[in-house]
């Protein structure tokens, strides 16, 4: 996938939150808080992640506000591509989701810009005590 340009939202158009992206040591703070959370709290969300990213998805008010950590909703207009909630990409969306769905993306998508990258997050795992201590095991150093 070729850089796409990203622009920063202006002032007051960022969606509001469902989901959040974690890396580094925003990532191990949200594993730390997510241990803490009580069971009907993790019921709440679902989980994607790769090797360095942690993608919760849920509410907003269920999501666990770590410093570092960034977030991500769907487009109002383009509902199966979900962006972060900060940034955009610099070329006109409709172009965006029919490329990416021409090579091959599973809709619905997280289009990330740091890295760039795109994440199937159709098949979000529940969070649950088993799932959580998995991903702590596999995502910390």
């Amino acid at each position: 996938m070729s850089p796409l340009g990203w622009m920063a939202r202006p002032a007051g158009s960022a969606p509001e939150a469902r989901g959040q992206v974690s890396q580094g040591a925003a990532m191990r703070q949200v594993l730390a808080r997510l241990a803490r959370c009580d069971d009907e709290a993790l019921a709440a969300l679902t989980a994607v992640a790769t090797r360095d990213m942690l993608v919760l998805l849920g509410r907003a008010a269920a999501l666990p506000w770590v410093d570092g950590a960034r977030y991500c909703a769907p487009d109002p207009l383009q509902r199966m591509l979900w962006l972060p909630t900060d940034v955009a990409p610099q070329l006109p969306l409709d172009l965006v989701l029919a490329n990416l769905a021409g090579r091959g993306a599973h809709v619905p998508f997280l289009l990330w810009d740091a890295p760039e990258q795109v994440l199937d997050i159709g098949h979000a795992h529940p969070l649950t005590r088993a799932h959580l201590a998995w991903l702590r095991g596999e995502l910390q150093p």
